[in-house]
């Protein structure tokens, strides 16, 4: 079987992501023959380190975007078994029409992207866009949903197309070395970390920062704040003037900048005994599954997969925006005495369903049903 992700937007970040995991995965686990249709846009490192054996198809780039992508089809689609793309966008429209129109035996596999914007877009589509809408959806033969909440919604807002549904999630390659190393709590540092793009609004990082700058100094003196990522332009003016008020905030708040070596990012999830994520909205929300992994102990506003992992009081929902809230729950976290059990019971979580060779394998399950047949190699 021949499996095409086309992506032309794909860069080497996304070869560790869906992106790329679920065609290397099943290059991997069922000898699929799989590869990634895209731009030439990167250097792409991790096909030597990550997803060694993953193969890149490169679109020729010599037209307007559309032109391409019809070129490469009108030439590569009837070779083509199952063609795996995503969202629910104008591209991803035209992709699905013009893979069927020249390969009509062909699976496509709709991966979402979603949230509960997409719930409530999809209940408020005008006619025009309903009609599309039911156009794209009979070509696809696999809907992908990642979170469970917005799986079941869909059930119900697209309820002729509810048996193409499929909770495919987003998940973490634990065949890594460097998760195979066993968790010592005991070395776990007092560090409440954050990971993301600093100073976006959505983020919402200085409510971050004045909670942790509210907590009690006695409970504090022991604990530092670290922010992981990129900082936006417009975030580091909020950044001086909050040192400047608050002089010796430098000494337990630590700004790290983007960490693009794996290993190390997650070294630091590893050292870290809280992971705090403000946002006020996620699409799936990768970094909670990153750090859940590590054992860290989770505390987010309801976004994303949040829900999912935090479970039986590992970890603790927190509202948007409300820094005295956070400030209460990070004193409470900070305070107790049963860290190592909340990580250990969040790890267990995410170890447990965010696999990608479970969740490859329901996908490939659901590829062999849909075909019809056993795929050879």
């Amino acid at each position: 079987m021949k499996y095409c992700v086309l992506y032309p937007e794909a860069k080497n970040v996304h070869l560790v992501k869906d992106v790329g995991m679920i065609a290397y995965k099943l290059n991997r686990l069922h000898n699929v023959d799989s590869f990634i249709a895209c731009y030439n846009n990167d250097k792409y490192d991790y096909l030597e380190s990550e997803v060694k054996g993953l193969k890149i198809n490169f679109i020729e780039k010599k037209h307007s975007h559309f032109v391409n992508v019809f070129k490469y089809l009108k030439k590569e689609a009837k070779n083509i078994d199952v063609l795996q793309i995503f969202h629910v966008t104008l591209k991803s429209v035209v992709y699905a029409f013009l893979y069927k129109f020249f390969n009509r035996r062909g699976t496509i596999f709709l991966k979402l992207d979603c949230s509960n914007a997409l719930v409530l877009k999809l209940e408020n589509l005008k006619l025009i866009e309903k009609i599309i809408l039911n156009s794209y959806l009979k070509r696809v033969d696999i809907i992908g949903v990642e979170q469970e909440e917005i799986f079941k919604k869909l059930k119900k807002s697209l309820f002729k197309y509810k048996d193409k549904l499929l909770n495919v999630s987003n998940g973490l390659d634990f065949d890594n070395p460097i998760f195979k190393e066993d968790i010592n709590y005991k070395d776990k540092e007092n560090v409440v970390i954050t990971v993301g793009r600093i100073g976006s609004p959505e983020k919402s990082m200085n409510t971050l920062m004045e909670a942790f700058e509210n907590i009690d100094k006695n409970i504090r003196a022991n604990w530092k704040l670290v922010f992981i990522g990129p900082i936006e332009e417009s975030f580091k003016n909020y950044i001086t003037e909050f040192f400047s008020k608050y002089t010796d905030a430098k000494k337990y708040i630590e700004f790290k900048g983007p960490i693009y070596d794996r290993t190390l990012l997650f070294n630091e999830y590893k050292k870290a005994k809280i992971f705090c994520l403000t946002s006020e909205y996620e699409s799936f929300g990768f970094s909670l599954i990153e750090a859940g992994a590590f054992g860290d102990v989770i505390v987010s506003t309801d976004v994303g997969i949040a829900s999912e992992i935090i479970k039986n009081s590992n970890g603790k929902i927190i509202p948007f925006k409300d820094s005295k809230a956070l400030t209460d729950v990070l004193c409470g976290i900070m305070q107790g005495n049963n860290l190592e059990n909340k990580g250990k019971e969040t790890e267990k979580i995410v170890k447990g369903k965010y696999s990608w060779n479970k969740i490859t394998e329901i996908l490939y399950t659901k590829i062999i049903e849909i075909r019809g047949k056993e795929i050879d190699d």
